[in-house]
């Protein structure tokens, strides 16, 4: 056996952030799989100059409490998974999880945004212009309740949200 990178199976995940000038980057993050069954398989980090016997022997030594820290399980097929075991899975579930964060940032702005406006137009709040032409926030008074409701309504994002009853 030889230590090339055809006798490993691997699993994969999409990351994104920012190169060392600022630019949007999407890195892919892969790990060896040292076991699976039909829909389940874990995975480990992988080192690249070692046999598979030797990574899988070295992640398996040990306490059993140490192992559960890097030997990580996965399902197959599985949208949620942190790792998926194909290129494909991962790039889907990258999309899908990008998606979930903007509509998760859409309605935090648009929630901020009414809560401010709400806090300004009870009086509790003002702003005015220093001399240097920056916006400067004045405290009038807190809120006499412990619930402020800055809004009689909810907002174009946070209404098409199924709210329920607590």
């Amino acid at each position: 056996m030889t230590n090339s990178a055809i006798d490993k199976k691997y699993c994969y995940r999409y990351h994104d952030g920012n190169d060392n000038e600022g630019r949007p980057i999407v890195t892919l993050w892969k790990r060896l799989i040292i076991r699976e069954t039909d829909k389940t398989f874990w995975h480990v980090e992988d080192f690249p100059y070692m046999r598979f016997e030797q990574v899988v022997s070295y992640w398996t030594r040990g306490r059993k409490e140490d192992q559960k820290r890097y030997i990580k399980r996965c399902a197959k097929g599985a949208c949620r998974s942190r790792y998926h075991y194909t290129k494909e899975e991962a790039l889907e579930a990258f999309i899908h999880r990008k998606k979930f964060q903007l509509a998760r940032i859409r309605l935090t702005a648009e929630t901020i945004s009414l809560i401010l406006t709400g806090l300004k137009d009870a009086g509790h709040i003002t702003y005015s212009t220093n001399q240097y032409g920056f916006e400067e926030r004045n405290i009038v008074s807190a809120p006499d309740n412990e619930c402020f409701v800055a809004s009689d309504e909810p907002g174009p994002i946070a209404s098409t949200y199924n709210w329920g009853e607590y």
